[in-house]
């Protein structure tokens, strides 16, 4: 039997001041995944979540440095387990991908978890912008083409990042919905937080290795997380489906060479390549 929105909604308040009464009890993040949108965030969170020391947050996507800021700690905290399950090995983790871009949140991050440590997950920018743009598409926030929306990008974006750098309340709709090429322009992203963290906090993944190989993936964030091995159960990347991938030659051809020169400069900052001929 369906339970009605009426009982599901006083429901979840319930739940919600809960977790909120109890706030000073639970513990913080000690994982935060930054990114990047629609490089396979929520494959990750689900294959971490798998390992018995990695305890879920209340929601995968928290957004408490990007959009729910002015909440306060003490809200932050009410997402998370207790404390005391947090111990001897164990940790819970933040996954919220509109971190990497979002201009304001290193800092904010840096000043509440100075250790945490950073894991982003970067796709081709060309899929990745396709992908972006048909869950706009999806979800009824984008009417126009793919390219008439790479076209319209940069009059969307006009002043938008400067007014979140410089508005610590204000919500770019823009920014954070039709960002489809900005949001590829990795190493500018990753030097941001590098002005806070170390690198020694910070791991980048293709994310194609994750779809590929999400066993061998996961285990080197295992790794990187200190997390003792483990195999994972279930390794079927978490998916909404019913894209279509088509992107017209011609514009895949026009992406490929705008996001390469950025491309370049994202590999000799990491000292790697990735495999996006």
């Amino acid at each position: 039997m369906r339970v009605s929105e009426t009982v599901k909604r006083p429901l979840r308040r319930l739940r919600a001041d809960y977790h909120q009464l109890t706030a000073s009890l639970r513990g913080l993040p000690s994982v935060l995944i930054i990114g990047t949108q629609k490089g396979g965030t929520t494959s990750l969170f689900t294959y971490l979540t798998q390992h018995p020391d990695v305890l879920p947050p209340l929601t995968k996507e928290v957004h408490y440095f990007d959009f729910n800021y002015s909440r306060g700690t003490e809200w932050y905290r009410g997402r998370f387990p207790y404390a005391h399950r947090l111990r001897r090995g164990s940790l819970t983790l933040d996954a919220s991908p509109y971190y990497l871009v979002h201009p304001l949140v290193p800092q904010r991050v840096a000043q509440l978890l100075p250790q945490v440590k950073l894991v982003a997950l970067l796709r081709n920018p060309v899929d990745r912008a396709h992908s972006h743009y048909q869950h706009e598409v999806r979800d009824g926030r984008e009417s126009l083409s793919f390219a008439e929306a790479i076209d319209k990008e940069p009059e969307r974006l006009a002043g938008e990042e400067e007014r979140l750098r410089n508005d610590p309340g204000y919500y770019s709709f823009n920014h954070h919905r039709y960002s489809y090429t900005r949001r590829g322009l990795y190493v500018e992203q990753l030097r941001r937080w590098t002005e806070h963290f170390p690198r020694s906090q910070l791991l980048v993944l293709p994310s194609e290795w994750l779809f590929r190989d999400p066993v061998a993936a996961t285990s080197a964030v295992h790794d990187f997380l200190e997390l003792r091995t483990h195999r994972l159960e279930r390794d079927k990347p978490a998916s909404k489906g019913g894209y279509d991938r088509t992107i017209p030659p011609e514009l895949r051809t026009r992406l490929a060479a705008y996001f390469e020169p950025y491309n370049q400069e994202l590999y000799q900052w990491l000292g790697t390549e990735f495999d996006w001929a």
